[in-house]
């Protein structure tokens, strides 16, 4: 007997989109703040597709708890009305002798194609989401090796979902998105509540796409080799093709890797039945989303350039199975300005030239770099070790909130901080200037150097990311910095409310070897940031 309903309560009661008068005044004042303006009919879309959400979503709202000392503690929760099981679990099965976890992949894959932006919040929230845990270690384990290991059972699904997740989309990929869906779909809907083999699987693959599994999962079983990906910056310009005036959205990207890769870019439209070149995916309450697939060989170098008919809102870009934390780098594009000159074109054109995020002239010093130091705060009471117990999770990244700053320097990570293929920074609780964050500046060359340091806004206004996060210009305050010079030792200060999200001036100063810059906690913001420091040659 196949479970064949999802029951919910009586008129949703429990569900807070269900509540149509609370839900399209939040959606309106969301839309007056980001500066849409929506019609009647568009916010009809959006309820609806909100109140599919909770259908279509994995997982269920986090759970907040407060603990000992103040700590939050956030655990996930299963989604009850959750109806893909019905859709594939209930209804398919494929079956491998030799892979007995083939079917684990393809459902995870099928998962996938929906994608939930919830998750990023959630992981700023804990600092590293089980997918980018189960990234590190497949940087030093084979996925067969992992999935025999009883003390990784807690990932084993992470596991299976990110490797099938990299499986699939190649093969996507190679047989083109849009035939290969469809194949895949016909196939499950002529097999319903019956076995599909693997070998006729994977014979069909070979007949239509010329595209042999076997080889591949042998590889994709056993291999100790992940990607790494270095992006340029986004660009987003608004200039005429044709007779209409379209959206182009441009980067570069780069597989450093010896290993060939697979990335997916997903374009969030700019609201209900926004257009735009590319195939919809993910049906109701997938966000409106526009979703493509990028394809890098090692070694390889693309320059990559879309065009839409309306105004995505951002891109986010999901690098899946990979030495990139975090795992989804997101950007959003705010107001995009018109520019008639730029010349529309879209696709993807290999270069021989890396992706590089320094020019010959500058220098950068990064808090994952070993030119970079801390202090340890020593100034924790006696009765606090005494009545409170401080959560030890063993993981090197922690979740970044404003709740309860840590007293001491703690690591956590973002999309919106610097970094080549882990994008991460320290932050501690403001204090009296007793803590201090040093960049030794690893100059050879004598001379004058503008000194830049790197400002992730949304983690610096309001002191975190998530709830309670206060947002705009709310919390004023600045950063302290010394600049250790030749001629000797420079206070400078930051606005930390005017400051540019990304790389700001401190300003010019006579370098040498010894010089250093160090920023101190001291600050009437709630928390302090050090990220990354940059010289640039005068």
């Amino acid at each position: 007997m196949q479970p064949e309903q999802v029951l919910i309560q009586e008129r949703g009661y429990l569900l807070r989109d269900f509540d149509f008068k609370n839900q399209a005044k939040n959606i309106k004042r969301w839309s007056e703040r980001n500066g849409e303006s929506l019609t009647d009919k568009d916010l009809q879309i959006r309820m609806i597709n909100n109140i599919a959400g909770n259908f279509t979503r994995e997982g269920g709202r986090p759970n907040f708890s407060m603990q000992a000392g103040g700590n939050m503690e956030i655990s996930e929760t299963s989604n009850p009305h959750f109806i893909f099981p019905q859709m594939y679990y209930y209804r398919n099965h494929l079956r491998s002798n030799r892979w007995p976890v083939a079917n684990m992949v393809l459902e995870a894959y099928l998962k996938s194609q929906s994608n939930d932006m919830g998750n990023t919040w959630m992981r700023n929230m804990t600092g590293m989401s089980e997918d980018e845990m189960a990234s590190l270690a497949l940087q030093d384990r084979s996925l067969e090796n992992l999935l025999n290991d009883k003390e990784q059972r807690k990932l084993a699904d992470n596991l299976v979902k990110l490797k099938g997740d990299v499986l699939f989309t190649t093969i996507q990929s190679n047989a083109g998105e849009a035939e290969f869906s469809a194949m895949l779909r016909n196939l499950l809907q002529e097999n319903q509540f019956d076995i599909i083999k693997f070998t006729d699987f994977d014979s069909i693959l070979a007949a239509q796409y010329n595209i042999s599994l076997t080889p591949i999962m042998n590889d994709w079983f056993s291999e100790v080799k992940l990607p790494g990906y270095l992006f340029s910056s986004i660009t987003a310009v608004n200039t005429k093709a044709g007779d209409q005036i379209s959206t182009m959205v441009s980067f570069s990207a780069s597989n450093t890797s010896t290993v060939d890769g697979v990335v997916k870019l997903s374009f969030r439209q700019g609201g209900p039945g926004g257009g735009g070149r590319g195939r919809m995916m993910g049906g109701p309450g997938a966000d409106n989303s526009i979703n493509k697939i990028l394809s890098l060989k090692a070694g390889e170098t693309k320059k990559i350039s879309y065009l839409f008919d309306s105004e995505p809102r951002g891109l986010t870009i999901n690098t899946l199975a990979s030495r990139n934390i975090p795992q989804s780098i997101m950007q959003f594009f705010g107001r995009i300005e018109e520019d008639l000159k730029a010349v529309p074109i879209e696709g993807e054109f290999l270069t021989d030239t890396p992706v590089s995020t320094l020019q010959p002239n500058e220098i950068v010093v990064d808090n994952e770099d070993p030119e970079f130091e801390h202090s340890v705060a020593d100034n924790t009471s006696l009765l606090h070790k005494w009545i409170i117990k401080e959560e030890e999770t063993g993981l090197k990244y922690k979740g970044m909130n404003s709740w309860r700053p840590p007293l001491d320097w703690t690591l956590t990570t973002n999309s919106d901080f610097y970094g080549l293929y882990v994008r991460s920074a320290y932050f501690i609780k403001s204090g009296t200037g007793d803590q201090t964050a040093t960049w030794n500046l690893p100059v050879e060359e004598t001379g004058y150097y503008d000194v830049y340091t790197y400002i992730a806004q949304s983690a610096t206004r309001g002191g975190g990311f998530g709830p309670g996060r206060r947002g705009g210009g709310d919390e004023k305050g600045e950063y302290l910095y010394v600049i250790h010079h030749t001629d000797g030792e420079t206070d400078q200060s930051l606005q930390i409310n005017n400051a540019e999200n990304g790389w700001n001036l401190l300003g010019s100063f006579y370098l040498g070897p010894g010089s250093k810059i160090v920023l101190s906690n001291k600050t009437e913001l709630r928390t302090v940031v050090a990220d990354a420091i940059k010289l640039v040659k005068l």
